[in-house]
C-alpha cells in the first residue's frame, strides 16, 4: 500500500521541490499537503489527518516565528508532539525545526541578523556519526532564516554554524539536533537551483533583513550563481540524506 506523507506548508514559495518530492514518490509515498498560509492573516486553520493514517511528516519553513500564538501554529506543536509519541518520524525544516524544537521544550529566539545564501556549517561529533547527517558530507548549505533555537532536553546537536549579526558580531547557532528517529534542520536540505529562481524572485526583500553591511543585489546575484555551480552536489547528498532518514525510521 502506498505511504502517506503529510507536507505542512506556511508560505506559497517555500515547497517540498522536485529532488525530494520525486525521491518520496520512489519510495512509494503519496502526499496530503496542508497550506498553513491559506489561512493568512489569522492563521486559524489546522486540519491534518489523523495520525494513523500518516507515515511521515514534514513541516517547511515560512516567515512566521515559531513563538507567535497563531491558533495554526498551536494545534501544529501539539501535532508534532502527538506525531512523535505515536511514532511518526518528522523532519522539520527552518520554521518547521523550530516549531519541532518548541515542542520538545527547547527555546526559539532572534538571531540579532539574517541570513539567505550558502554558508559553511561545523558538523559534530554526532553528526559525523549520524546514520541520517553523515550523508551530508560537503559542509555548505543554503539558509533563509533570522531566528534560531535551542537544542532541547534529549536531543542531539548534529551541526552548529555562526550568525554574522547587524552590528558585526558574530553568534553561534544551533543548525540541526535529532530526537529519536525525528530531524530538525535550521537550513534548506529540500532547496533546488528552480526553487531558489523562486525564492530570489519572490522573497527578494529578505536580502533587505540582512543589515546594512550586506548588499542586497550583491548578495542575491551571489548566492544564485553560487548555488548555480554547487546544486548538484547539494542535490545529490541531500537526496541521500532524506532516504538514509527514509531508511533509519522504518519506511521502507
Amino acid at each position: 500500500m502506498p505511504k502517506l506523507a503529510l507536507i505542512i506548508r506556511h508560505a506559497g514559495p517555500e515547497t517540498l521541490a522536485e529532488n525530494y518530492t520525486s525521491a518520496l514518490v520512489e519510495r512509494g509515498f503519496e502526499f496530503c499537503p496542508l497550506n498553513v498560509y491559506e489561512s493568512a492573516p489569522g492563521f486559524d486553520k489546522f486540519d491534518p489527518p489523523g495520525l494513523d493514517e500518516v507515515d511521515l511528516v514534514i513541516s517547511l519553513g515560512g516567515p512566521q516565528s515559531a513563538n507567535d500564538c497563531y491558533p495554526a501554529l498551536r494545534s501544529e506543536r501539539r501535532y508534532l508532539s502527538d506525531a512523535m509519541s505515536a511514532g511518526v518520524p518528522v523532519f522539520g525544516v527552518c520554521l518547521g525545526a523550530q516549531l519541532l524544537a518548541r515542542t520538545l521544550g527547547g527555546e526559539v529566539s532572534p538571531t540579532g541578523g539574517y541570513e539567505f545564501g550558502l554558508r559553511k556549517i561545523w558538523v559534530t561529533e554526532e553528526g559525523g556519526r549520524d546514520p541520517v547527517f553523515s550523508k551530508l558530507r560537503v559542509p555548505l548549505v543554503p539558509t533563509l532564516h533570522g531566528e534560531c533555537f535551542t537544542v532541547p532536553p534529549g536531543a542531539v546537536e548534529l551541526a552548529f554554524g555562526y550568525m554574522l549579526c547587524r552590528d558585526g558580531t558574530f553568534r553561534r547557532q544551533s543548525l540541526a539536533f535529532r530526537y529519536g528517529v525525528s530531524y530538525a534542520f535550521q537550513f534548506e536540505p529540500q532547496l533546488t537551483l528552480n526553487e531558489l529562481r523562486v525564492w530570489n524572485r519572490e522573497l527578494a526583500d529578505d536580502y533587505k533583513l540582512m543589515g546594512p553591511i550586506f548588499d542586497p543585489s550583491f548578495e542575491a546575484e551571489a548566492h544564485l550563481r553560487e548555488f548555480a555551480a554547487y546544486s548538484p552536489i547539494y542535490e545529490a547528498q541531500s537526496r541521500e540524506m532524506l532516504m538514509a532518514f527514509c531508511d533509519n525510521a522504518g519506511l521502507v
